[in-house]
């Protein structure tokens, strides 16, 4: 496994500063990073070359399809993660798999559509994989315990359809809670996620790609939250 760590974890202070925002990324511990082509703020060539003088990558882009497709491509990512109707869910499985891209789909609490096609739970998430052959999943830790599901045992039932993954831990008492607020985010390893349990899943059903890490909420100091979250998993022994 690889770690990398979300763009949007950092100080919004930095958003104009992508050379700050890839040196911490290497600085505190990080192989790559995952950010939207807007917040990257520079043209997909340029985050290339960028990445190759650190030594780090650009792991997954997100936002619409085609943008992140494309962007992804020419940025050196091989990872996009947006959602795809199933209509039109084989023409993109193709266009990303002739650029060497997967296309995987993050389940999101999403209080104002609930009902409404949003990807949010366990069951949810499997469905929308059932329903479009050639897509993988990211489970998000974080937004499976809002809404009541198990992490582990989402990863476990998504198997080899587990591409990648994104995790992020929540306040316990914020488990089923459906209450996505900053407040209910905490640092990986403080709170209710059941990290080992998560780590062991992913070793059972084979995943060998990226995990990134993301937080949010604001903090203090968002470097040392970043070598704090790495470090947890270095005690694991990764």
């Amino acid at each position: 496994m690889r770690f990398a760590h979300n763009f949007y974890n950092w100080d919004r202070d930095w958003d104009n500063d992508l050379d700050l925002r890839l040196r911490l990324t290497k600085e505190t511990g990080y192989e790559g990073f995952e950010a939207k082509p807007a917040a990257i703020g520079a043209p997909p060539e340029v985050v290339k070359a960028k990445c190759e003088a650190l030594g780090i990558s650009c792991v997954a882009i997100g936002g619409g399809i085609r943008e992140s497709v494309d962007y992804a491509y020419a940025a050196g990512a091989g990872i996009v993660r947006s959602g795809v109707s199933k209509e039109e869910c084989a023409r993109w499985v193709e266009y990303a798999g002739e650029r060497g891209i997967i296309i995987t789909i993050h389940n999101h609490l999403s209080v104002q559509n609930r009902g409404k096609g949003a990807v949010e739970t366990r069951e949810e998430l499997l469905q929308y994989l059932d329903e479009r052959p050639g897509v993988y999943g990211c489970p998000d830790t974080g937004h499976l315990l809002l809404c009541g599901s198990d992490p582990v045992q989402t990863i476990r039932n998504m198997g080899e359809r587990c591409a990648y993954i994104h995790l992020k831990d929540i306040d316990p008492e914020a488990v089923g809670k459906a209450n996505r607020g900053g407040s209910s985010f905490w640092e990986l390893g403080t709170g209710a996620l059941d990290l080992p349990g998560v780590m062991k899943a992913l070793e059972d059903v084979g995943f060998d790609g990226w995990v990134t890490v993301e937080r949010d909420c604001r903090v203090e100091d968002y470097a040392q939250s970043a070598r704090n979250m790495r470090q947890v998993f270095s005690d694991m022994g990764y």
